[in-house]
């Protein structure tokens, strides 16, 4: 099947169901490649315009900071008031302004109305899947992919993108042998879709198909190298899938190489660096040669101190922080989280585990690990995905060995 062209689409190749999508199509694809909106694309009219506003605003939103929700809060007050009336806008809008205001239960019910209206509409689809990524619910998209299912069809401009969206939501289900398949049909359709590259990713993570993994990202990297938004991503998965392939130093090489596209010094895309480098010093805990990593890490997470409402977050700001021995930065980031933003369960969860991280970094293994073991059930409220959260579990089995080490040191000196 040819390839589709996201930006050469044009209105006639959308249906009254695609809702939002059909108010500027040729912006769609920049959207949903993550390739962010480019400043060449000026609105011709003013439903256009607050299309865009809605689309640039929303890729702040999702970094779940505190000053991003407050710039989208009045990105939302200072859009046009007539054109957000329009049908294919307004539920949509409510469902924005119910999640700056924290109120998820009404953003998710806005997001499945406008999806039962409009059930071709990707980019809307694509807004509700991040809302519940990071509300730590991706699951919960499954019926509005099977009401999509019923109406969508392979002559849709956006249907690879749509099998992406969808290949990811079932690897989140714990679903990764179907997720492969969509993803890799998503691909046969856009081969440069990065979001399908980034489902399949996670599908061969999942099955643990490690060797598969690297061949796939090494042949298809040309699609994946340039895309800003994804790559250091798709890097860390080829870093874990060298690490876990027993090939140490090519998966030390792949890390360095993700790294240094990091946009600038102080830019937030520090989460997949720490994500490697703590599974690399559990596995190799005598190797010290990023030491002086840990240290700058440490010190660009503290700026997360107090500003991020994601316990995902402020988890591998705690790792950073353990991994570079300032345990006390912990207690200052248990201290500020309250809870804000958060439901109770999330909020009790969150603190427990960056209590349990602060005792591992204090060696106090045996409190980590119970208190990891007794929240064990609830990891998926922090978000991430679940291969970003294997951290916890690789956590959990490290104290184990150091408090079966401990003991045997133990034995020998009582011997």
């Amino acid at each position: 099947m040819p390839v589709t062209e996201p930006d050469t689409m044009n209105a006639s190749s959308f249906a009254a169901t695609d809702g939002v999508s059909t108010l500027w199509p040729e912006i769609n694809g920049h959207f949903l490649s993550l390739r962010g909106i480019p400043d060449s694309l000026q609105p011709q009219e003013r439903g256009q315009a607050v299309y865009r506003q809605i689309l640039v605003g929303f890729d702040a939103i999702t970094s779940c900071e505190l000053k991003d929700l407050y710039k989208f809060t009045l990105c939302l007050q200072q859009l046009d008031k007539d054109e957000i009336q329009r049908p294919e806008l307004r539920q949509l809008v409510a469902a924005f302004q119910a999640w700056v205001c924290f109120d998820y239960t009404a953003a998710r019910r806005q997001f499945r109305q406008h999806l039962r209206q409009y059930p071709t509409d990707v980019v809307a689809l694509f807004c509700a899947h991040m809302f519940d990524f990071c509300t730590s619910q991706t699951p919960e998209l499954m019926p509005d992919l099977a009401l999509f299912d019923e109406h969508i069809d392979a002559s849709h401009p956006l249907y690879s993108y749509y099998l992406g969206i969808k290949a990811f939501v079932h690897v989140e289900a714990g679903q990764p042998q179907p997720a492969l398949k969509l993803g890799l049909e998503s691909l046969r359709h856009c081969p440069d879709n990065i979001y399908g590259i980034h489902a399949v990713a996670h599908a061969l993570h999942e099955r643990e198909c490690w060797q598969e993994l690297c061949i796939f990202l090494e042949q298809c990297r040309a699609q994946w190298i340039d895309n800003a938004g994804m790559r250091m991503h798709v890097y860390w998965h080829l870093a874990i899938a060298y690490e876990k392939s027993e090939q140490a130093e090519r998966s030390v090489e792949t890390f360095h190489e993700m790294y240094a596209l990091k946009d600038s010094l102080f830019a937030k895309q520090d989460l997949d660096a720490v994500a490697f480098l703590w599974r690399y010093r559990l596995r190799h805990p005598e190797d010290r040669r990023f030491d002086s990593e840990w240290r700058k890490l440490a010190g660009l997470w503290s700026g997360s101190i107090g500003s991020s409402m994601s316990y995902f977050h402020r988890l591998h700001a705690a790792l950073a922080f353990a991994a570079s021995e300032q345990p006390f930065l912990i207690e200052k980031l248990i201290a500020e989280s309250d809870g804000f933003g958060l439901d109770a369960a999330t909020h009790q969860t969150g603190i427990a585990v960056l209590q349990a991280i602060l005792d591992f970094a204090h060696g106090r293994y045996d409190d980590c690990q119970r208190r990891l073991r007794d929240q064990q059930s609830r990891w998926d409220v922090l978000g991430g995905s679940r291969a970003q959260r294997e951290l916890l579990p690789l956590t959990l089995q490290a104290c184990e060995q150091r408090r079966a080490a401990a003991r045997a040191t133990d034995a020998a000196l009582h011997a």
